[in-house]
């Protein structure tokens, strides 16, 4: 059945449904574009192997751990860059079928499922490639699931704003700053002490923090949607 029919169906019976219609038509559209996943995967791997490059003889985990950060946010920039750029004709057709709120909300999931794979994909390479030593694995992939779900919902807000507003990458960087930077600082402590191989029972705080800057962040590009979808 065709995507736009679904849509539209789905608006009058279940609101899940239309969630989930909204997903499958981003995802169709994601597989059609298969020279974006080629250009995300080769930047991704591009980007470890230089930084591989540069950190050869280096020991030192603290700093495995900022450059690998700082990865993350370039790499979750680029992926993400297209979400609504160049996409406006198709957008306003879709705003004239569904709610501002379930709209973003499928924006949400999805961004955060598409951009947590690129980023498990770049923590693989990064670890096949450089390595952080002693590691506990399972709260570090939690520091990393929990700050790129953070990420993904700032950068979808921040883009569908700056889109909506003409001001580009400009805007956008003035949108994610005041949020985006304790995100990180709370991320690279957590992640630090998966890196340390010693006690790692304080970490509770952290992973509290990025919960709640998570649904923060959610939140606001929850409630503020809707004011920039009437414009």
């Amino acid at each position: 059945m065709n995507y736009k029919m679904v849509l539209l169906l789905s608006y009058y019976f279940c609101p899940v449904k239309q969630i989930m219609a909204i997903i499958q038509r981003e995802l169709r559209h994601e597989l059609r574009s298969r020279k974006a996943w080629l250009a995300i995967l080769l930047y991704t791997g591009s980007t470890v192997y230089i930084s591989y490059l540069g950190l050869q003889g280096s020991n030192d985990t603290a700093t495995h751990n900022a450059v690998f950060w700082l990865l993350i946010i370039f790499i979750s920039m680029f992926a993400t860059s297209g979400s609504f750029a160049g996409r406006e004709s198709e957008m306003f057709y879709i705003y004239t079928l569904v709610s501002p709120s379930r709209f973003i909300l499928a924006r949400l999931l999805y961004n955060g499922v598409f951009l947590l794979s690129v980023s498990l994909f770049a923590f693989l390479c990064f670890q096949f490639f450089v390595g952080f030593g002693d590691t506990n694995i399972a709260l570090f992939l939690a520091a990393l699931l929990l700050t790129v779900w953070g990420i993904s919902s700032l950068l979808t807000m921040s883009f569908s704003i700056a889109s909506k507003g003409g001001g580009g990458f400009t805007l956008m960087a003035i949108l994610c700053f005041p949020l985006l930077v304790p995100l990180l600082i709370t991320a690279q402590y957590l992640s630090g002490l998966s890196l340390s191989g010693g006690e790692t029972s304080n970490y509770g705080g952290y992973v509290a923090a990025l919960l709640a800057l998570d649904a923060m962040i959610a939140a606001l590009c929850y409630l503020l949607f809707p004011y920039l979808w009437r414009d």
